[in-house]
């Protein structure tokens, strides 16, 4: 699976988002940026605008400008419950998970 499949991506953003939840802390925004998984930043805008949608995360907004998209308030990003639901009962994030996983075990030192 490419580092920047779509459902790749919105695995790691829910499971950054359910991590900090669960310690009580806001995410740091380098683990979701563009940088991170190496797309452009119109790719992770629509995933994050996808994921806003289905109300997954919430937090921010998108809006519209003149010269395309903008997002607000980004630091307060957070995931809901329905996002920790499908995080984990997606049985797509559970293949994802589960190669992620052999991964780890076939490489020393991750």
């Amino acid at each position: 699976m490419a580092k920047d499949d779509y459902f790749k991506i919105i695995y790691v953003i829910l499971q950054e988002l359910y991590g900090c939840k669960k310690q009580g802390c806001k995410v740091d925004l380098r683990a979701i940026s563009p940088q991170r998984f190496q797309v452009p930043e119109g790719y992770l805008l629509d995933i994050l605008a996808d994921l806003l949608e289905e109300r997954y995360i919430k937090g921010f907004e998108i809006i519209g400008t003149k010269t395309g998209r903008a997002v607000c308030g980004l630091e307060d990003i957070t995931i809901t419950m329905k996002g920790i639901e499908y995080l984990q009962d997606n049985s797509k994030m559970k293949q994802v998970y589960n190669l992620l996983k052999e991964v780890k075990d076939w490489v020393p030192g991750l």
